[in-house]
This record gives structure tokens, C-alpha cells and sequence, in this order.
């Protein structure tokens, strides 16, 4: 009889267990991807070379292929160090992977890293909206006030392929539409707590916002002239 007591404890003690272990899972979720161990500087680096591959041509090449190669510039050469990163509300971090990095602070230094001569700092430290606007022509710009996030999305898929600046309640960061699939790639505070790439429609912060401001950063043929040059 004791026996038969002692194994009972004891399956309890294991199921009990398990489920803490379980639960300590789904409250601390891994990154959507894995950390990358990228040299950042090399990356950098390619991003000039880059440029000067392109810029004797750029003239002749359509808006399309220009907008595709800026993109995958930013999304396929400076984004994919920064995932993982910690997000601190102060951090001012411009290495990846070194020390933490806020929302405004992750769009700004990307987008300086990727070749974009812009005031860091002030830009970081504005509202999100105010950022959008200072880099990126009004035509370019969309705003959506207490709409399902069907509708928002839907509005993405139709403006299509590109790399876009999303300026939220209290928050900012990348929205990537690679022609299949939409991204909201930021320095989150809630969750995982660093930069992360995930699925647009399964991010709790673009959900519960209730004012979004999406410039399409991209498609912006001032932005794309600057940058080349």
C-alpha cells in the first residue's frame, strides 16, 4: 500500500512538473528565427558595393528593379544581424546583438546602415508618425484609424511588393511584403522582447493599435534617388 502511495506522489510530482516546464515555454516563446552571427561591417560593407555596382546603370533600370534592389538591401543585408537583439525602451545599441535597441532606434539605424543619410537620434525620438513623414513623400503614406486588421491587411496586399515604415500607437517598425508573405519585422517590447520577424497577421501589437501609419518607403523614387547617390 505504501508502495502504491509512493508512485501516485511521484506521477504527480512528474505531471506537475511537466506542466510548469510547459508553461515557462509558452510564456518565454523562442525568436521567430535563429540568432544570426554576422559580421556587420561586412554587411555594411556590401551594401556599398552594391551601390556602386548600380549606380552607372540605375538610370536605365525600371522603378520595379530598383525598388527590388533597395529592398532586398535592407531586408536580405542589414535586417537579419539585428534579430534577436535585445529591445530596452532607452537602448540606443548600433551594433547588433550589443547591448538593447528601441523600436525608433531599430528603423532609424537600419535604415542609416542600408546607406540613407537621416538624423538618427531626432528621428528615433519622434513620434513614429512625424518619423514617416520626414522621410517618405505624402503620396506614399496611408492611415488607417479603427480598422479590422483584415482590412489593413488587405490594404497591404494591395500596394503590393516592398519594404514599408509602420507607425503604430505607441510603437514602430518594418512591415516586409515579399510578393507571398507579410512580415512585421521591430524591436518588440512585449513577448520575446528583441528584434523579431514575424507573420503580420499573427503580431498582437498590430492588432491591438488603433491607428496605423504605413509609408512605403520603397516605392518612393526621392528615397530611392538618395540612396543610390
Amino acid at each position: 500500500m505504501k508502495l502504491f502511495l509512493l508512485l501516485v506522489l511521484m506521477s504527480c510530482l512528474t505531471n506537475c512538473t511537466q506542466k510548469e516546464i510547459k508553461i515557462g515555454v509558452e510564456k518565454h516563446p523562442p525568436p521567430a528565427f535563429p540568432i544570426a552571427i554576422i559580421n556587420y561591417d561586412s554587411c555594411k560593407k556590401e551594401i556599398l558595393l552594391i551601390k556602386q555596382k548600380q549606380k552607372p546603370v540605375w538610370a536605365h533600370i525600371s522603378k520595379t528593379e530598383k525598388e527590388k534592389i533597395f529592398t532586398k538591401a535592407i531586408t536580405e543585408t542589414i535586417i537579419p544581424g539585428w534579430i534577436g537583439t535585445a529591445w530596452d525602451f532607452n537602448g540606443t545599441s548600433e551594433k547588433p546583438q550589443q547591448g538593447g535597441i528601441a523600436c525608433g532606434y531599430f528603423v532609424t539605424t537600419v535604415l542609416r546602415d542600408a546607406g540613407i543619410k537621416l538624423a538618427r537620434i531626432k528621428l528615433a525620438q519622434c513620434a513614429s508618425e512625424q518619423m514617416i513623414v520626414s522621410l517618405i513623400q505624402p503620396k506614399y503614406i496611408h492611415r488607417f484609424s479603427n480598422v479590422t486588421m483584415e482590412d489593413f491587411l488587405q490594404a497591404l496586399q494591395n500596394q503590393g511588393y516592398g519594404l514599408y515604415i509602420v507607425g503604430l500607437d505607441n510603437h514602430t517598425g518594418f512591415i516586409y511584403n515579399d510578393g507571398m508573405d507579410t512580415w512585421f519585422i521591430h524591436s518588440t517590447f512585449v513577448g520575446t522582447r528583441n528584434v523579431r520577424k514575424e507573420k503580420a497577421e499573427s503580431s498582437f501589437i498590430l492588432k491591438q493599435s488603433k491607428y496605423k501609419v504605413l509609408g512605403k518607403i520603397s516605392t518612393d523614387e526621392q528615397v530611392l534617388q538618395h540612396w543610390i547617390n
